[in-house]
């Protein structure tokens, strides 16, 4: 299945604020994406690693911020959440789950991530864009 917003091809797409959505219940991927639309950026959801990483690859800029869930199929959300945060220089990776609640137990390397419990209101999830796209910085 390939990403819902997009079509991934050759070239890069052009320079405009997204956000990169990993979760595997279309209902989450749907809430989100109906929720941002008139955000004035690009929702992509994917529902694996694999289609993160092709989406990632099709876009010319990073996301302002990432929100991965924790239990997919095939690599789950925290062994993607630090393949992103060796590979992405400025976006925010935030970790979803309705399953977890406490990070304690979370590798070390990973314990400062965003965490974000299902069900969670549209409104943390619009807080935490505001906040990832004030720090969001194109200046290298």
């Amino acid at each position: 299945m390939m990403p819902t917003t997009q079509s991934l091809s050759n070239e890069p797409r052009p320079l405009r604020d997204w956000i990169l959505v990993v979760d595997d219940e279309p209902a989450i991927n749907n809430m989100i994406t109906s929720s941002l639309t008139s955000a004035q950026l690009e929702v992509v959801t994917t529902v694996n690693a694999t289609e993160a990483m092709n989406a990632l690859e099709a876009h010319a800029i990073e996301p302002i911020i990432v929100l991965t869930d924790v239990l997919m199929p095939g690599m789950d959300g925290l062994t993607l959440a630090r393949k992103l945060i060796g590979r992405l220089k400025r976006s925010k990776v935030v970790i979803m789950s309705g399953h977890l609640s406490d990070v304690s137990w979370w590798p070390a390397d990973l314990r400062e991530l965003v965490f974000l419990a299902k069900p969670f209101r549209m409104s943390e999830v619009s807080s935490l864009i505001d906040v990832a796209r004030a720090g969001f910085n194109r200046q290298d």
